[in-house]
């Protein structure tokens, strides 16, 4: 029996992965949290050669930098970068689905982002990430392991507690004014949790290989746009703040050709859908969610 290994597999995206591979039963599914296996260390991280063969598909969805951006926790992610390689190669398993981000692109770009433009990345963050990607491929391609380099956008959905949509909304239920950092050029590129565990499915049955940018759409949305969204959602309105930021905005297109070519036919969850269910306004939210549903 194949196995599945999520590392992180108590976060957002994590749990959701752990929850819907484990309705399959074709697989062997293990999950591991910092808690469990501390990847930053090597002693630690050598606890999964007991687990990893030849027939495991690694799902690395763990951070450190989730939380904190900082210095610190960009050298414990390189550690966990460089510990999971390690075992990697050892274990010489099937496959590693690395889930990274297009903020390695960088924050704006007048051009149209694809999976082979210039990475640029400016924080600690997605410094990380791009490093992760780098350690990954090289051992990889040296040790004959599938490889497959996912870079979502915005992951938002019921349970999530960090993404803007979530913030958004929160506020508004509570009578407060919705806040903007920065000017309203930011804008979002999104995916919905189950859509991009839809997506894992469908990479790990066909051992999809290669880089992806993953989202609902290439254009994203604009800040002010998605608030009057949830003011229309929520039935009222409260209003707008903006908040000085002294970050450049983010700001990129991106060409989706290659995921649909991969992923002929993947309907998006509508971000109207998704921000309904985080209000739990039931009569449209199953409608037009292309299939969407967590039996994979």
């Amino acid at each position: 029996m194949s196995k599945i290994v999520i590392l992180g597999h108590t976060g957002f995206l994590g749990s959701c992965l752990y929850q819907n591979f484990l309705e399959d039963q074709q697989y062997e599914v293990y999950g591991f949290s910092s808690a469990q296996v501390d990847l930053s260390l090597p002693e630690e991280a050598s606890k999964l050669t007991k687990i990893f063969d030849s027939k495991t598909t690694v799902i690395m969805a763990a951070t450190a930098l989730v939380k904190n951006k900082d210095f610190l926790s960009f050298t414990t992610d390189i550690s966990m970068f460089t510990n999971l390689a390690q075992i990697v190669l050892k274990s010489k398993i099937r496959h590693l689905i690395y889930i990274s981000t297009p903020a390695i692109y960088g924050r704006r770009s007048d051009l149209v982002i694809t999976e082979s433009s210039q990475s640029n990345p400016d924080d600690f963050y997605s410094l990380a990430k791009f490093i992760g990607e780098l350690i990954f491929k090289r051992i990889c391609a040296n040790y004959n392991i599938a490889l497959t380099i996912l870079r979502p956008g915005i992951i938002y959905g019921r349970n999530d507690i960090r993404s803007p949509f979530f913030r958004f909304i929160n506020n508004v239920r509570l009578g407060k004014e919705i806040e903007i950092h920065g000017d309203d050029t930011t804008r979002l590129i999104w995916i919905h949790n189950d859509d991009l565990c839809r997506v894992i499915h469908l990479i790990v049955k066909g051992l999809k290989l290669g880089d992806y940018n993953v989202a609902s759409e290439g254009n994203g949305i604009s800040l002010l746009d998605l608030s009057e969204m949830i003011f229309k959602l929520c039935c009222m309105r409260t209003g707008i703040k903006f908040i000085p930021n002294p970050k450049i905005p983010f700001s990129l297109k991106f060409d989706l050709s290659k995921f649909k070519a991969g992923f002929p036919g993947f309907a998006f969850i509508k971000l109207e859908d998704g921000l309904k269910d985080y209000l739990d306004i039931k009569e449209d939210a199953n409608e037009n969610k292309g299939g969407s549903s967590k039996k994979y």
